[in-house]
């Protein structure tokens, strides 16, 4: 090949990725997410079809030199689920490049309903992000609104009413079997602590999923609670091979081992077909379990999870057996894995022949974790949750939730609710993890929890809901 057209060729090449760099450190410094609002629909129209149209030009050109362009994102950190009016109202700003003064606009009338200032930045202690804070907690009118600053750009939509809440739970309701079930030993695991934590939001705030189901129309009727965790109890029944297991896992097998186990003593007694299909499945895979070498920490650790869900079922020496043995020579650290917790929830709540005195002693362990929690939470003044972690609030939200329950608090509510907020896009990065509508982003961080996620706020959100009226 001709020198010339390969030297030429590099050149076009570097040229435009230096086009396509400048327009990136442009597009930063100039804040495309609106910076210079117009106050009409026709001005933003404008802005964001020239906007688009640059993008997609350049970023074709570069795209066909395997070069990606950034995707632009707020720096304006709002709530995306939504706030409540009387209740505290925050908002973020990320950087030093925002201005003193923030303004929430109608996003409507395009109007400034609400002018606030904008606190001097500091670094967060935790993720080391330079953040600034804004409060328009007096802004209570109900409506659809989006904050902006002169140099910072703009934050996503958000809604300010009485019944925020009140509807992303009922939408939380509709979504819980609405992801993708991942067909291997992992989605097992995952659907199976989903569906146990879906029950015990069931089993612990009834009454509030009684009062959420007269808001469904009569097309959502399968998106009753009951309906969606016998299809997620049927998905998981296709799973199980001839020889009792699943996937030939020893993991996966109990944890639809303990879930079915569970979902036959809450279904079963209603339905005699139901009850019959699952304790085959229960069955045949306890069989399996029973065959295999069981010697590792994580393999005890998920006998132990099908054993004491056999036990809070059936009763059983042999399942009680296990299930204390290793209770006993765990001594401490109930909430470390996800088969220990949820097993020993499942001991906790057995009606029958369980030692009262181990039950005190486990109790106690997890209130000590908890505790220790919410001291590192209490130092978390920017977002106080005390993580910047979604998966290690997800947990918090689980234990949190438990205690919750039995001893009803004021602080352990506030932690539940300020979860919910971070989830909902009041953290450090900006990350919309779920919206109002329930429905769950799909970002790396979620992959490999959709139906526990879901199962776990769902508990939390119900918890906080009937906390509100007794605390």
């Amino acid at each position: 090949m001709n020198m010339y057209i390969v030297v030429r060729r590099r050149l076009f090449v570097c040229a435009a990725l230096m086009l396509g760099l400048l327009l990136c450190s442009c597009g930063s410094f100039q804040n495309t997410q609106h910076s210079k609002m117009g106050n009409g629909t026709e001005a933003q129209a404008a802005d964001k079809a020239q906007e688009t149209g640059q993008t997609e030009g350049y970023g074709t050109l570069l795209a066909s030199q395997g070069i990606a362009l950034p995707v632009s994102v707020p720096n304006v950190y709002v709530d995306v689920t939504g706030y409540v009016t009387g209740r505290e109202k925050k908002v973020f700003f990320a950087g030093d490049r925002h201005g003193r003064v923030f303004e929430v606009v109608d996003s409507q009338q395009h109007e400034v309903v609400y002018t606030g200032r904008i606190l001097s930045g500091q670094q967060d202690p935790i993720s080391g992000k330079m953040l600034s804070t804004g409060d328009f907690t007096s802004l209570d009118e109900p409506g659809m609104y989006y904050i902006r600053t002169a140099v910072g750009g703009q934050s996503y939509p958000f809604a300010i009413a009485a019944d925020t809440y009140e509807k992303m739970f009922l939408n939380l309701l509709r979504n819980v079997s609405g992801a993708e079930m991942q067909e291997s030993p992992a989605g097992v695991c995952d659907v199976s602590f989903g569906m146990q934590a879906v029950m015990y939001a069931l089993q612990w705030n009834g009454t509030l999923f009684e009062a959420a189901y007269e808001q469904l129309d009569k097309s959502e009727q399968d998106r009753q609670l009951v309906t969606q965790l016998l299809y997620m109890g049927k998905w998981l029944r296709a799973k199980q091979q001839e020889n009792g297991s699943l996937y030939d896992d020893y993991e996966a097998t109990a944890a639809f081992c303990g879930i079915m186990a569970m979902s036959r003593d809450m279904f079963g007694r209603y339905e005699a077909h139901v009850g019959e299909e699952y304790q085959k499945a229960v069955t045949a895979a306890w069989a399996w379990l029973e065959q295999q070498p069981c010697t590792t920490k994580s393999a005890q650790s998920a006998r132990f999870y099908a054993a004491v869900q056999l036990f809070r079922s059936e009763g059983g020496e042999t399942y009680q057996t296990i299930a204390e043995t290793f209770l006993q020579e765990k001594k401490e650290d109930y909430t470390s894995e996800r088969f220990v917790f949820y097993g020993v929830l499942a001991y906790i709540s057995a009606e029958k022949k369980t030692d009262r005195d181990l039950c005190t002693y486990m109790m106690q362990d997890i209130v000590d974790k908890v505790k220790a929690d919410c001291e590192e939470i209490e130092k978390d003044y920017l977002f106080g949750v005390g993580t910047r972690s979604a998966e290690e609030n997800m947990s918090h939200m689980l234990y949190l939730s438990f205690i919750n329950y039995l001893t009803p608090s004021k602080e352990y509510t506030a932690i539940i609710e300020n979860t919910i907020q971070y989830m909902g896009g009041l953290n450090e990065q900006g990350i919309c993890y779920v919206g109002a509508d329930g429905v769950w982003s799909d970002t790396e961080s979620i992959q490999g929890h959709p139906f526990e996620w879901r199962g776990i706020l769902l508990l939390g959100m119900s918890d906080m809901l009937g906390n509100f009226s007794e605390v």
